[in-house]
C-alpha cells in the first residue's frame, strides 16, 4: 500500500470517528419507562395471570409447553386452552387433540385467520373475520343504551375502538375488547353461537367426537397484559362449563423432543437398542480362548490341515515323517491289491505300478520306490502327486 493511500484511509477514519463523537455529545435523549414485571413467569407464560385467576375460583390448573404428552393427561371434565390458533398445530399435535376430544375433553382456542381445506378439528370452516358484524361503531354504541344501566358509562365504553359487548345467558352484559369476530360459510345447527350486541358472533361451540371445541376470535384478551381490561376475566369464567374440574393452559409453543416421543410411542425400540448396545459391548470385550472361525467345507479344512502339517514336517525334519506316513498308507493298499507284493522283485513291482498307473513314466515310479529323504520342496509335491495317483488306482 502506498504512503498516500495510508494517509487518506487514516483521514477518513478520523473524520468518521469525529462525526460519531459529535452525534453522541450533541444528541437529545429522552427517558422512556418500560414496564417489566419482576415475576419472570409473567414474561415466559402467556396465560400466567389467567391460570392464577382460575385457581382463585377453585379450579385445578396446570401449565403445558407442548401438546406431545397430551395422550397421557386425563381428558374427562378437563378443558385445554391452546396458545396458538386452531389449525396451526402440527399433524402430531392435531392427532393428540383428536384423541383428547375422543376421550371427552374440551378445547378452547382462537379461530384460524383462514381455512384452506378440510380439518377434522374445524369441520365447519369457522374463521376469524375483522370486517364482519355491524357496519360501524356508532350502531354498536346505540345498542348499548339501556335505561336500567349506567347510560354514561356504557356510552363512554362503547366509543372505544374495538369494543364489543357480549350478552350472557343470565342477562349479564360483559365488555370484550377485540376488533374481530367469527364467520363461517354456513353456520351449522349443531354450533352454538354467542353474539355481541352488534349481532357479530364472538364465540361458538360445537361438538367434535365425544368432546367440544370453543372458538374465539382471538385469545390475546386472555394474556397477562389484557386479562384485567374490560370484563375479560369474567368472560373467561363464563366460557368454562360448570362441570370442568381441571384446566390445562398451553403457556408457550414448544415442540416436544423426538426422544421423549419415541420413549412413549415405541418403548420396545429402546429395549432393543439397550440389548443391542449390551451385545456390542460384550462383543468388544476380551474373551478367553481363540475366536472361532466360521465353519467351512470339510474338503477345504482337510486340505489346509495337510498343507500345514507338510510345512511343519518339512521345516523340522525335511518331510521324513510325512514321507513315512504316505509310504505306510499306500503300502497297505498295495498288499491288499498284490498279496505277494513283499515277495516281488524290483522289476515286478515297477511292472505292477506301471500297469496300474500308465500315466506316469517308469523312471518316476523307480524314483518313487527308492526315495528315502526329500531334499527339495518340489520332491515333496511330486511324491504326494504320485501317491494320490496310486491311491486312486488302488
Amino acid at each position: 500500500m502506498k504512503q498516500n493511500e495510508k494517509i487518506w484511509i487514516s483521514l477518513a477514519i478520523a473524520v468518521i470517528a469525529a462525526a460519531g463523537l459529535w452525534w453522541l455529545l450533541s444528541g437529545e435523549y429522552a427517558e422512556e419507562q418500560v414496564i417489566w414485571p419482576e415475576n419472570p413467569r409473567l414474561r415466559t407464560e402467556t396465560f400466567h395471570m389467567a391460570q392464577r385467576w382460575l385457581e382463585l375460583q377453585g379450579l385445578g390448573t396446570s401449565s403445558l409447553s407442548h401438546l406431545q404428552d397430551l395422550d397421557q393427561l386425563p381428558a374427562n371434565r378437563s378443558l385445554l386452552i391452546l396458545h396458538d390458533d386452531l389449525g396451526r398445530q402440527t399433524d402430531l399435535e392435531a392427532r393428540q387433540l383428536l384423541d383428547w376430544l375422543e376421550r371427552g375433553g374440551q378445547v378452547l382456542a382462537g379461530a384460524p385467520g383462514s381455512t384452506a381445506g378440510a380439518d377434522p378439528l374445524n369441520p365447519y370452516r369457522i374463521h376469524r373475520c375483522r370486517a364482519c358484524g355491524s357496519d360501524a361503531d356508532v350502531a354498536r354504541t346505540a345498542l348499548l343504551v339501556d335505561e336500567d344501566e349506567d347510560k354514561d358509562g356504557f356510552e363512554q365504553a362503547g366509543k372505544h375502538d374495538g369494543l364489543h359487548w357480549w350478552q350472557t345467558g343470565d342477562g349479564r352484559r360483559l365488555a370484550l375488547r377485540t376488533g374481530a369476530s367469527l364467520s363461517a360459510d354456513t353456520w351449522p345447527g349443531s354450533a352454538e353461537r354467542f353474539r355481541g350486541e352488534d349481532s357479530s358472533v364472538l364465540f361458538t361451540r360445537y361438538p367434535v367426537l365425544n368432546g367440544r371445541i370453543t372458538l374465539l376470535p382471538e385469545t390475546r384478551w386472555m394474556d397477562n397484559w389484557r386479562l384485567l381490561d374490560a370484563d375479560h376475566a369474567a368472560i373467561m369464567l363464563a366460557l368454562i362449563d360448570k362441570d370442568i374440574e381441571q384446566v390445562w393452559l398451553q403457556q408457550r409453543v414448544a415442540r416436544g423432543g423426538l426422544l421423549s416421543w419415541l420413549w412413549r410411542q415405541a418403548p420396545l425400540l429402546w429395549s432393543l437398542l439397550a440389548l443391542w448396545t449390551a451385545l456390542w459391548i460384550w462383543s468388544r470385550l476380551v474373551r478367553f480362548g481363540p475366536v472361532q472361525e466360521p465353519e467351512r467345507s470339510r474338503h477345504v479344512q482337510i486340505r489346509e490341515q495337510l498343507l500345514a502339517s507338510a510345512r511343519f514336517d518339512w521345516r523340522h525334519n525335511q518331510g521324513r515323517k510325512l514321507l513315512a506316513a504316505l509310504r505306510e498308507a499306500h503300502g497297505q493298499r498295495l498288499l491288499q491289491h498284490f498279496p505277494d507284493w513283499r515277495q516281488r522283485s524290483r522289476e515286478q513291482r515297477l511292472d505292477g505300478l506301471t500297469a496300474l498307473c500308465p500315466g506316469a513314466a517308469r523312471e518316476r515310479w523307480n524314483w518313487f520306490l527308492d526315495i528315502g529323504q526329500l531334499t527339495r520342496p518340489d520332491d515333496l509335491r511330486e511324491f504326494v502327486a504320485l501317491h494320490e495317483q496310486l491311491m486312486h488306482a488302488l
